[in-house]
């Protein structure tokens, strides 16, 4: 869980993320969010429970840089298939073709 301000910079809330690179400085995340249908792409968890979500959640194609005092509570790990299906969805995204 992260402090993550919102989009118009007014504000945050503590949200899920997810950690893709762990500097002592900053972190690289993903924003986490259980309203799919605002976000044209995004990659639906199939164990979003594993992860420690309450609801089913997608992530968000996004970067988050946040700094190390943002962080709240750890509340889970992604699934193995998980990671694998976010690697491919990824891919997919920024290449612009199916794997």
């Amino acid at each position: 869980m992260a402090r993550v301000m919102f989009d118009d910079e007014i504000g945050s809330k503590e949200r899920p993320v997810i950690v893709l690179k762990d500097q002592v400085i900053l972190c690289i995340c993903m924003g986490v969010t259980s309203k799919q249908k605002i976000f044209r792409h995004g990659y639906k968890l199939k164990e979003w429970r594993h992860a420690g979500l309450t609801k089913a959640s997608w992530v968000r194609f996004e970067y988050l840089r946040l700094k190390p005092d943002r962080f709240g509570r750890k509340i889970g790990m992604l699934h193995p298939d998980d990671i694998c299906g976010i690697q491919a969805w990824m891919k997919k995204l920024m290449y612009g073709h199916d794997l």
